[in-house]
């Protein structure tokens, strides 16, 4: 099947187009009656996409017969099962591994995971709402997840873990991985810039110390927001966000020279990696900012808000 629609939606990221999924009973079962030697995919590196007919719906649950979990191909080769969670296709990892055929040490006790594999060294517990990848700290919607004994994580965090490419079929059915060479993530040394981490995680010590902690990732990606907004300037770094004339309090008050901890240094490092709670937020009060913008979240004893 030729994706003649690709181009169109490569940007477009696994989107919820199912109910929530449960637990499938195979993960990487190794039966290889469903490989199918006419299925190919031509995908640009690192990425994952979810393709359909361009003239199409996203297909409703009715049409994929609510199915929990879709065949995974390695190329044209059958290589078992991931398992829909929270609409995401979830893979064991040292599954994934094995499907690569990436060698590496790999310690799996299933609600915990750590391995150095390909030039990647990965560390995932359940219950937490992030892992650690070469350094880099990356947002977990539906947390990591024990199956069968082994700890899986979205197909799409591995992908760019591993800087392969996949691809959801909605109209076939099944996701494929096009390995044509591991390229590890970026490192956090190199992908993080240092000021940005140390200021971003003063603004957060600051202004949402005895917060929750996803609150404390929610006002650093107000700051993460704003660099991308052209309606601030769009600010080349967290520091010439932070002082901007008239915009927070805290550095009027000296509160932003506050010693942070490790918790606020940790939710700088998710909020620059991606995570954000308010989407899209790029104001944070600790009352209602009233008319001319809009509550986005509240999220512990902030509202976080954009301009109406």
């Amino acid at each position: 099947m030729k994706y003649r629609w690709l181009a169109r939606i490569a940007a477009v990221v696994c989107a919820a187009c199912l109910a929530v999924g449960v637990m499938s009973q195979t993960v990487f079962a190794g039966d290889d009656s469903q490989a199918d030697a006419g299925y190919t995919a031509e995908l640009p590196q690192a990425t994952f996409v979810v393709l359909g007919a361009a003239d199409e719906a996203t297909p409703s649950p009715e049409v994929t017969d609510n199915r929990m979990s879709l065949p995974l191909y390695i190329g044209q080769d059958y290589a078992g099962e991931c398992t829909l969670i929270g609409a995401q296709p979830y893979v064991s990892v040292a599954g994934f591994l094995k499907a690569l055929g990436v060698a590496g040490d790999v310690n799996d006790q299933g609600s915990a995971l750590s391995l150095a594999a390909g030039g990647v060294v990965l560390t995932a517990r359940v219950g937490q709402a992030w892992f650690e990848c070469n350094g880099r700290y990356l947002y977990l919607e539906n947390g990591a997840q024990e199956l069968n004994g082994s700890l899986a994580l979205p197909l799409e965090q591995l992908v760019k873990c591993f800087g392969v490419a996949a691809a959801w079929d909605r109209v076939q059915w099944r996701v494929t991985v096009e390995n044509s060479g591991i390229v590890p993530l970026q490192s956090g040394d190199e992908f993080y810039d240092e000021a940005d981490v140390y200021w971003l995680s003063r603004m957060i010590c600051a202004m949402a110390a005895e917060e929750p902690f996803e609150t404390k990732v929610a006002v650093g990606s107000v700051c993460v927001n704003r660099m991308k907004d052209a309606d601030f300037g769009q600010p080349a770094n967290i520091y010439q966000v932070i002082f901007a004339k008239n915009q927070f309090d805290i550095v009027t008050n000296g509160m932003i020279y506050s010693d942070p901890d490790e918790e606020a240094t940790l939710a700088a490092k998710l909020a620059l990696d991606g995570w954000d709670p308010t989407g899209g937020a790029t104001y944070v009060s600790e009352g209602d900012m009233g008319t001319g913008y809009q509550c986005l979240a509240l999220l512990g004893g902030l509202g976080f808000y954009t301009a109406a």
